[in-house]
């Protein structure tokens, strides 16, 4: 009878067993998968796929199997125990990082330490990124950090610049290596990536990123394409970085493989056209551009560039690259497919430029200039470019802009326009610049000048126009110059004069005993009336109420780029609402608080009215620059890039008229995806960019423009 009642009880618990195996999904592991990756592809969480295989939280292997449990089962748990994002005593659920979120705001938010966030999270310790899923229980002791090859954990009282002196790298090094995980304070404990100089590898199956590395270069180094090289390593999808480390389990080192001296065979094999012959001399013939070179060679544009690096500074007709001597063999990363991806925008000549583009010339060829502190060595140099940036972080702007001027240039070849690119290297120890073009028709583009005074007199043997991009030039009676960025000055008018010419009473509130703006305010709204807030923003008793209208619209100016005073000001304003119509209006987009600090329904429900340079309603154009941008250069684009790319095409469209560029400038307003280009003379050699866009938040349709 016992027997029979055991032998019950073991059928049972293997039909029981069966059951809960057929309840789950086996699943057979690739070769550079992670838990995270299979997680999200069957929507469950990691935590429950550990709790299935045990040993899986600290590596899985390829070929081998997991369980993973049915989504459907696992959702419905989920909804049952409210664990979409729960947070308790114990510790936190299912959390999934959001944008711009960092371990450092993480470890405050859930109330853990640094070291003990990534101890449960392993997948995070490289990089953070968003759609991560963040499990910490609370329960489990910290272990103590100990710190890898490469690796620095930081303790009470470091600093970053002790921390990169006693290791021999500069700050900008230990920065650029760290991206993603530093604040703006340093935690104890934090885990730190040191970049060594003299450990590439810290073993065979991990490589860790030095300066001047790039996604071209080690794809050929170790025997995969760039789209292998960034599956295994998702973090530098985005942007490569010193003191990455990579995944190269599996790959095969041709550097050193090839020869014994390996830092010769790996230069021989990318750079040498005699050897090998895998690559031919090609001379590039006119209105060639990047992409279509690209095309051509069966290469990426990145690729190409990596290979040539005088392309990134132009595609001047009659230069000589390399290209690929069977182009067939070369295949392009997927992260800038060449059936769709292009840095040519494309331009409807039917759209608001119309004028521009319908008095082209395509025969007469002109020059363009670029005023900056690089060379053209210097700029296709990724080493020499790093070391400027080290030593004055304020150069990544002329990078930036030049890279978005770069797009400018191939989509302004596609419409077969003839012209030169150079650059002209900055010096402050001369005076005078001499220009000598063979082209009747020039300009010269001068950005983020530091020092106005330091800009040398300009000698030209033809016609040139000078390109104000926030320099602040002086125009002489030889040469004209043309601001190409409106003005603050430029903003509060504009902004003003639409008040004025509305039946409504303009308030000005200010934190100070009299407003910054008085003067030109008075100028254009004499019967504005005036109020002070304290240092918090509060008003005194009655005293807006006193202030306010009831019979028209009141436009309440805030003066004060102080954000507490911003958000105890607009508060007092909405609880007035109800009895008065108000809105609220800011004289300069700098005085736009950022959306992290304050949220934009305070702009919504305020319907608040603000100047704008930038455009941000023209979202095709937009949308179709940031795509080219990023094929080419694997990042968003910076404010300083896409200023590069609608200056820059402007300027050559402009150039490219049958008439003078003088002319051009009085008489076509022209618009491109982020800047409206309207020129008022001032004097007789300096012009200045009006193109100012007047929004206004509206709480049904978002942003609208209103002059």
């Amino acid at each position: 009878m016992g027997k029979c009642f055991m032998l019950i009880i073991v059928l049972v618990f293997s039909l029981n067993l069966a059951i809960a195996q057929q309840d789950n999904i086996v699943h057979s592991i690739k070769k550079g998968e992670s838990v995270y990756q299979i997680s999200r592809q069957y929507g469950v969480s990691m935590n429950s796929i550990f709790e299935l295989n045990p040993g899986s939280r600290d590596v899985i292997y390829a070929g081998r199997t997991l369980l993973i449990p049915n989504s459907s089962d696992n959702n419905n748990n989920n909804n049952n125990t409210s664990s979409e994002t729960e947070n308790n005593a114990n510790g936190i659920s299912n959390y999934e990082v959001q944008r711009g979120e960092t371990k450092s705001g993480l470890s405050r938010r859930f109330g853990v330490s640094i070291a003990m966030l990534e101890q449960q999270n392993p997948h995070i310790v490289n990089m953070l990124q968003a759609g991560h899923i963040i499990n910490i229980d609370k329960t489990i002791a910290e272990e103590t950090p100990v710190a890898k090859e490469g690796e620095h954990i930081v303790v009470k009282g470091e600093t970053l610049w002790g921390i990169a002196r006693e290791n021999g790298i500069s700050v900008a090094q230990l920065e650029a290596a760290n991206s993603g995980q530093l604040s703006e304070f340093l935690q104890i404990g934090q885990t730190l990536i040191i970049p060594d100089k003299n450990s590439v590898t810290t073993n065979s199956d991990e490589y860790l990123v030095q300066r001047g590395d790039t996604k071209f270069e080690l794809s050929r180094r170790f025997n995969m394409s760039i789209a292998e090289l960034e599956a295994k390593n998702p973090h530098i999808v985005e942007m490569l970085m010193a003191g990455h480390r990579i995944d190269i389990s599996n790959s095969t080192d041709i550097s050193t493989t090839e020869d014994t001296n390996v830092e010769t065979a790996s230069t021989e094999t990318i750079n040498s056209t005699s050897q090998e012959g895998d690559y031919v001399d090609y001379t590039i013939q006119a209105q060639e551009t990047l992409y279509g070179l690209s095309r051509k060679a069966g290469m990426s544009m990145e690729d190409l560039m990596e290979l040539n690096p005088s392309l990134r500074v132009a595609v001047n007709k009659g230069d000589t690259i390399k290209m690929p001597r069977n182009p067939g063999e070369f295949t392009p990363s997927e992260t800038a497919p060449l059936d769709n991806s292009s840095n040519e925008i494309e331009i409807n000549t039917n759209n608001r430029n119309a004028s521009l583009y319908a008095n082209l010339n395509t025969v007469s060829a002109t020059g363009l200039y670029f005023y900056t502190p690089f060379s053209s060595q210097e700029l296709s140099s990724p080493e020499q470019r790093q070391k400027m940036v080290d030593a004055d972080p304020n150069q990544q702007f002329y990078i930036d802009f030049f890279q978005g001027a770069q797009i400018a240039i191939d989509s302004a070849k596609a419409l077969n326009l003839d012209f030169d690119v150079a650059l002209i290297k900055k010096n402050i120890a001369k005076s005078k610049l001499e220009i000598n073009s063979v082209h009747k028709k020039n300009a010269l583009l001068v950005p983020f000048l530091d020092n106005a005074s330091n800009f040398p007199e300009i000698e030209s043997s033809q016609n040139i126009s000078i390109i104000d991009i926030e320099s602040n030039l002086k125009s002489t009676d030889s040469v004209k110059v043309y601001a190409s960025l409106p003005s603050k000055e430029q903003e509060k008018i504009k902004t003003l004069n639409y008040l004025a010419l509305q039946n409504a009473r303009v308030i000005v509130v200010s934190n100070l005993e009299q407003s910054i703006n008085k003067e030109l305010i008075q100028n254009i709204i004499p019967n504005a009336k005036y109020l002070k807030v304290d240092n918090s923003g509060n008003f005194s008793p009655n005293t807006l109420d006193n202030t306010l209208s009831t019979n028209k619209p009141n436009y309440v100016i805030l003066d004060s780029d102080k954000t507490s005073i911003f958000l105890n000001s607009t508060t007092t304003l909405m609880s007035k609402l109800s009895n008065y119509n108000i809105q609220l209006v800011l004289l300069e987009s700098s005085l736009l608080p950022k959306q992290n600090e304050v949220s934009d329904m305070r702009f919504r429900v305020l319907k608040l009215i603000f100047p704008s340079v930038l455009d941000p309603q023209n979202k095709k154009d937009i949308n179709d620059f940031e795509r080219s941008y990023n094929d080419v250069f694997g990042a968003s684009p910076s404010k300083h890039a896409l200023l590069g790319f609608d200056i820059t095409l402007d300027i050559l469209l402009r150039l490219s008229q049958d008439t003078s560029f003088e002319n051009s400038v009085n008489n076509i307003v022209s618009e491109h995806p982020h800047l409206r280009f309207e020129y008022k003379k001032s004097n007789e050699t300096n012009y200045l960019n009006t193109g100012i866009h007047l929004l206004q938040y509206n709480s049904n349709e978002g942003l609208i423009e209103i002059d």
